[in-house]
């Protein structure tokens, strides 16, 4: 996700003080179920635990319509009711489902024995226009249709041009519902590219995925004494993103505007997402992410000087982010953990070695070599040619010096990392599996 789940466990034992076991209870459980909705609980968590430092936090408090918002927040004269929930392009995505079909061509590829990666993958799109404004959509068969459009119409087409010796593939296909043009060359592997229309740059105020999310929490707030609003978390949407509005598209604000004139029960919209930069002239150069929160304030409400101060004291205490909300939401739907510091190590000196501590205990226990540098997907890292291990290169030449670990020392990090550091010392040749001197 986009945040470290060391981050995230400090954060769910510190709110078991500020409210109860239960609450803390369903907010882990849905932070271990893979799948969107982890991203949502992960801002959820992140916002409950940020504002329980500024202030006197209360969750889920029944209203008069018996609706249950997440937050009920007061401090000082201050009292704010909220929803904190998270936006993404999923639903534009199904629609419009490129990787989808790019995943299924690779698929079949490795069933006709080519190489993995040459792929470029090009796809049409059309644009319908209204008096509301421009639709994007790509030109692909439904969702549901992938597989057998794939094994009816492409892979034949393949399996005849192999068989004739023609590299690289190539297949065109243009009607009124798909538009693709496909290049396979093995040269290539094991890269693969591909190009469409951008889909989801919203184009309608009130039809696209970050006015959709406001507009099913209004009604949870509706009745809400004080000041009330809605907290969005970036889970990969691009209508959060800030970027000035052309002729053919509307701005975050233009959106949240919008929303604010259709439901008076909204006094505030604040938006969470995460910056990215890289600092230096170079791409050598280390990249920096940020906690980034934008505050929508509707007109007839006084509080924005308070809301403003508010959010810029909650800010500080969320984690470090890990990676950004494209990342964190392709992790989110992952059962499994993320990879720590595997195939990272360094030779500190000539006789001491550092690596990961998962990496070196997923050894220790058979579930991986030194020879598979660290992959993710041990299995089919090993069906690919590999690079030589100057890791165990490295342990290989000690051994054969005669030389043991004498020390193993643990270097722990801090909770913005998932992984913690091995040192491995050598020690002087031993007589055991060595020369006699």
């Amino acid at each position: 996700m986009i945040y470290q789940r060391r981050g995230l466990q400090r954060r769910l034992n510190e709110l078991r003080v500020m409210l109860n076991d239960e609450t803390v209870n369903k907010l882990a459980e849905r932070l271990n179920r893979a799948g969107k909705d982890r991203v949502a609980a992960m801002w959820e968590l992140v916002v409950l635990h940020g504002l329980s430092k500024c202030g006197q936090l209360q969750n889920e408090v029944a209203l008069a319509s018996l609706r249950r918002p997440d937050i009920l927040f007061e401090q000082d004269e201050m009292r704010l009711t909220a929803d904190v929930t998270a936006v993404s392009d999923e639903g534009l995505d199904k629609n419009n489902p490129f990787y989808e079909l790019s995943q299924l061509i690779e698929s079949a590829k490795n069933k006709l024995e080519l190489p993995i990666g040459g792929l470029d993958l090009r796809v049409r799109a059309r644009h319908e226009t209204t008096k509301r404004g421009t639709r994007t959509v790509l030109l692909l068969p439904p969702r549901e249709k992938l597989q057998e459009f794939v094994r009816q119409m492409i892979v034949p087409q393949l399996r005849e041009q192999i068989t004739t010796g023609t590299f690289p593939l190539r297949i065109a296909i243009d009607d009124d519902d798909v538009g693709l043009d496909i290049t396979i060359d093995p040269t290539k592997s094991p890269y693969s590219t591909g190009n469409f229309a951008a889909y989801d740059v919203p184009s309608i105020k009130d039809r696209n995925p970050l006015y959709n999310a406001l507009k099913a929490k209004a009604e949870q707030l509706r009745g809400a004494e004080g000041i009330t609003g809605v907290i969005v978390g970036d889970g990969d949407c691009v209508a959060l993103y800030d970027r000035s509005a052309n002729c053919n598209e509307v701005s975050t604000k233009q959106i949240i505007d919008e929303f604010f004139r259709q439901y008076s029960s909204v006094d505030f919209v604040l938006l969470l997402t995460v910056h990215e930069r890289r600092y230096g002239w170079t791409f050598q150069h280390q990249l920096v992410r940020n906690n980034s929160a934008s505050l929508f304030v509707r007109e007839e409400c006084s509080f924005f000087p308070e809301l403003d101060i508010l959010f810029r004291r909650m800010l500080p205490h969320f984690p470090k982010p890990a990676m950004m909300p494209v990342n964190g939401m392709l992790r989110a739907n992952e059962t499994d953990y993320d990879l720590g510091y595997h195939g990272g190590y360094s030779i500190l000196e000539s006789n001491v070695l550092r690596l990961s501590l998962r990496e070196f205990t997923e050894i220790f226990a058979g579930l991986r070599l030194l020879q598979d540098n660290g992959a993710k997907n041990v299995e089919a890292a090993r069906k690919l040619s590999q690079k030589p291990s100057h890791l165990h290169a490295f342990v290989l030449s000690k051994l054969m010096e005669g030389r043991l670990p004498e020390e193993i020392k643990i270097i722990k990090t801090g909770e913005d990392n998932n992984d913690d550091w091995v040192e491995i010392w050598f020690g002087e040749v031993d007589p055991a599996i060595g020369p006699l001197q």
